[in-house]
């Protein structure tokens, strides 16, 4: 590829192959460069450094959002918005990893949190405590997503039966009268698993609180 021919869509398509092809650790800017077939340093006349390659993942993760319509309830909302946005963090590799590690200082990204706000200031909750519930939900989200891409990594990595047989040998070390509970849960099939369920089932605790804020 020409240096006419590269941009900031191209640099980002470049990146997204990478995120798909090897993960997170893999997007570099000599990786990203050698994608575009241009010598590393040429990259640095489109952006100035790795995190400005990452704030355009981060942006094209925002793009990728259909919104709710406006709901009559903000409880209802708020959590199609946040089902929303797991589903669209999921479907990119590290996709929770790369807004964590990146600021909301672009456009798309910027309108999501706008319209996050705007959930709230329906809600009815005082003024004080918007911004508080805002970063509540957020935090949650992307907290939620990174660790559930993180185990479902490590499932690919390691496999589900070999997990389980690593639980049980490092169980049966311990007696089941010293930790009745680790017998009880553990040792379930799939217990552990991220699942939507549970996603719903923690969201619903955090609206419940912020009900309380009302």
């Amino acid at each position: 590829m020409t240096r006419k021919n590269v941009s900031k869509e191209t640099i980002t398509n470049a990146a997204l192959e990478l995120l798909h092809e090897n993960g997170l650790s893999h997007v570099t800017m000599r990786n990203v460069a050698a994608k575009l077939k241009i010598k590393a340093p040429a990259l640095y006349w489109y952006i100035e450094n790795k995190q400005e390659l990452l704030q355009l993942l981060a942006e094209y993760i925002s793009g990728q959002f259909e919104l709710p319509k406006e709901c009559a309830s903000w409880e209802e909302e708020i959590e199609l918005f946040s089902l929303e946005f797991r589903r669209v963090l999921l479907s990119v590799p590290d996709g929770a990893e790369i807004m964590m590690d990146t600021l909301p200082v672009t456009r798309q990204r910027l309108l999501l949190v706008d319209r996050t706000f705007a959930i709230f200031h329906r809600s009815g909750l005082q003024e004080d405590k918007i911004f508080q519930a805002v970063n509540n939900i957020n935090t949650y989200v992307t907290a939620y997503v990174l660790d559930e891409q993180k185990q479902q990594r490590l499932l690919e990595e390691i496999g589900f039966k070999a997990i389980q047989e690593k639980f049980s040998q490092a169980i049966a070390e311990i007696s089941k009268e010293e930790a009745p509970y680790i017998y009880h849960h553990f040792l379930s099939p799939n217990e552990g698993l991220k699942s939507k369920d549970d996603f719903l089932l923690s969201l619903r605790v955090i609206i419940k609180g912020l009900q309380q804020m009302q």
